[in-house]
Protein backbone atom coordinates (compact mmCIF):
# COMPACT_ATOMS: atom_id res chain seq x y z
CA UNK A 1 0.00 0.00 0.00
CA UNK A 2 3.08 2.29 0.48
CA UNK A 3 2.95 5.20 -1.95
CA UNK A 4 -0.21 4.13 -3.84
CA UNK A 5 -2.89 6.80 -4.74
CA UNK A 6 -5.95 5.83 -3.20
CA UNK A 7 -9.49 8.16 -3.23
CA UNK A 8 -12.06 7.24 -0.60
CA UNK A 9 -15.19 8.25 -1.46
CA UNK A 10 -18.63 8.71 1.19
CA UNK A 11 -20.38 11.64 2.39
CA UNK A 12 -19.64 10.01 5.98
CA UNK A 13 -17.17 12.60 7.42
CA UNK A 14 -16.20 10.80 10.35
CA UNK A 15 -15.50 7.47 7.69
CA UNK A 16 -13.84 9.70 5.75
CA UNK A 17 -11.46 11.21 8.37
CA UNK A 18 -10.86 7.52 9.68
CA UNK A 19 -10.18 6.14 6.70
CA UNK A 20 -7.64 9.27 5.54
CA UNK A 21 -6.47 8.43 8.89
CA UNK A 22 -5.29 5.02 8.43
CA UNK A 23 -4.28 4.89 4.68
CA UNK A 24 -1.78 7.56 5.65
CA UNK A 25 -0.56 5.62 8.36
CA UNK A 26 -0.17 2.94 6.01
CA UNK A 27 1.63 5.23 3.85
CA UNK A 28 -0.95 5.73 1.20
CA UNK A 29 -1.47 8.94 -0.72
CA UNK A 30 -5.30 9.91 0.15
CA UNK A 31 -7.71 12.09 -1.22
CA UNK A 32 -11.01 11.99 0.07
CA UNK A 33 -14.53 13.20 -1.60
CA UNK A 34 -17.86 13.91 -0.14
CA UNK A 35 -20.07 13.15 -2.90
CA UNK A 36 -20.17 12.18 -6.92
CA UNK A 37 -18.72 15.68 -7.65
CA UNK A 38 -16.25 16.27 -5.69
CA UNK A 39 -14.89 12.12 -7.16
CA UNK A 40 -14.74 13.40 -10.36
CA UNK A 41 -12.95 16.50 -9.32
CA UNK A 42 -9.84 14.32 -8.12
CA UNK A 43 -10.67 11.88 -11.09
CA UNK A 44 -9.65 14.73 -13.43
CA UNK A 45 -7.07 15.61 -11.82
CA UNK A 46 -4.98 12.78 -10.80
CA UNK A 47 -4.16 9.31 -11.35
CA UNK A 48 -5.11 6.68 -8.96
CA UNK A 49 -4.24 3.06 -8.06
CA UNK A 50 -7.61 2.59 -5.97
CA UNK A 51 -11.01 4.09 -4.92
CA UNK A 52 -12.84 3.34 -1.97
CA UNK A 53 -16.92 3.78 -2.31
CA UNK A 54 -19.74 3.66 -0.64
CA UNK A 55 -22.47 2.10 -2.51
CA UNK A 56 -24.90 4.58 -0.40
CA UNK A 57 -24.70 7.72 -0.18
CA UNK A 58 -27.28 10.98 -0.17
CA UNK A 59 -26.80 12.63 -3.18
CA UNK A 60 -24.56 10.09 -5.38
CA UNK A 61 -24.87 6.46 -6.03
CA UNK A 62 -21.52 4.65 -5.71
CA UNK A 63 -22.43 2.33 -8.46
CA UNK A 64 -22.59 5.45 -10.70
CA UNK A 65 -18.99 6.36 -9.30
CA UNK A 66 -17.90 2.68 -10.26
CA UNK A 67 -19.01 2.69 -13.56
CA UNK A 68 -17.24 6.29 -14.38
CA UNK A 69 -13.81 5.06 -12.96
CA UNK A 70 -13.99 1.84 -15.02
CA UNK A 71 -15.07 3.69 -18.06
CA UNK A 72 -12.22 6.25 -17.91
CA UNK A 73 -9.56 4.09 -15.67
CA UNK A 74 -10.17 0.11 -16.30
CA UNK A 75 -7.01 -0.57 -14.75
CA UNK A 76 -7.70 1.28 -11.36
CA UNK A 77 -8.83 -0.95 -8.76
CA UNK A 78 -12.18 -0.25 -7.13
CA UNK A 79 -13.36 -1.66 -3.77
CA UNK A 80 -17.27 -0.66 -2.67
CA UNK A 81 -18.40 -0.75 0.72
CA UNK A 82 -21.73 -0.58 2.48
CA UNK A 83 -23.09 -0.66 5.35
CA UNK A 84 -26.41 -2.85 3.96
CA UNK A 85 -24.97 -5.57 2.77
CA UNK A 86 -26.91 -7.73 0.46
CA UNK A 87 -25.77 -11.04 -1.74
CA UNK A 88 -27.80 -8.78 -4.37
CA UNK A 89 -25.73 -5.91 -3.70
CA UNK A 90 -22.17 -7.74 -3.82
CA UNK A 91 -23.25 -9.81 -7.29
CA UNK A 92 -23.99 -5.99 -8.54
CA UNK A 93 -20.50 -4.78 -7.38
CA UNK A 94 -18.82 -7.74 -8.88
CA UNK A 95 -20.95 -7.39 -12.24
CA UNK A 96 -20.47 -3.73 -12.73
CA UNK A 97 -16.51 -4.81 -12.23
CA UNK A 98 -15.53 -3.82 -8.56
CA UNK A 99 -12.79 -5.26 -7.27
CA UNK A 100 -13.14 -5.88 -3.55
CA UNK A 101 -16.58 -5.77 -1.53
CA UNK A 102 -16.09 -4.30 2.52
CA UNK A 103 -19.00 -4.44 4.77
CA UNK A 104 -19.30 -1.14 7.44
CA UNK A 105 -17.96 -1.23 10.29
CA UNK A 106 -14.88 -2.06 8.67
CA UNK A 107 -12.30 -4.05 10.40
CA UNK A 108 -8.65 -2.40 10.32
CA UNK A 109 -6.95 -5.61 9.57
CA UNK A 110 -9.94 -6.52 6.41
CA UNK A 111 -9.39 -3.25 4.96
CA UNK A 112 -5.32 -4.10 4.64
CA UNK A 113 -6.09 -7.21 3.68
CA UNK A 114 -8.16 -6.11 0.82
CA UNK A 115 -6.62 -3.46 -0.12
CA UNK A 116 -3.10 -5.73 -0.69
CA UNK A 117 -5.28 -8.29 -2.04
CA UNK A 118 -6.59 -5.60 -5.06
CA UNK A 119 -3.77 -3.82 -6.27
CA UNK A 120 -1.16 -6.65 -5.62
Amino acid sequence: MKSSQILVVDDEEFFLKLMFQTLRKEGGLVRTAQSGEEAAHWLRREVFDLAIVDIRMERTDGFEILEEVKRLYPQMKVIMVTGFPSPDTQALCIQKGADGYLVKPIEINELKKAIQSVLN
